[in-house]
């Protein structure tokens, strides 16, 4: 098994790439943070989960970006868009 600490700041490296060129391409945006949870398999059906951020991310702000998520996630469960 791969060990998380030598590839998860290349993977956080990756990702911070990937998406500050996605939002720059479609919403002429810059990232200022982001965290990343997910879920992996390996050839053994073994699950993983990888918890990845932005440089510079402290704990408080990790929280508050997942809590604000899963708000609005919660919103559109409770007031879903028509089907329409």
């Amino acid at each position: 098994m791969v060990d998380p600490d030598d590839v998860g700041p290349a993977i956080e490296r990756d990702l911070a790439d990937a998406i500050a060129n996605v939002l720059a391409e479609h919403e002429k945006s810059m990232v200022t943070k982001w965290v990343a949870l997910v879920e992996s398999m390996d050839a053994d059906g073994d699950r993983g989960l990888w918890t990845l951020t932005s440089d510079g991310v402290k704990a408080w702000d990790t929280v508050g970006l997942l809590q604000h998520g899963l708000h609005i996630q919660q919103a559109q469960t409770l007031r879903p868009e028509d089907d329409d």
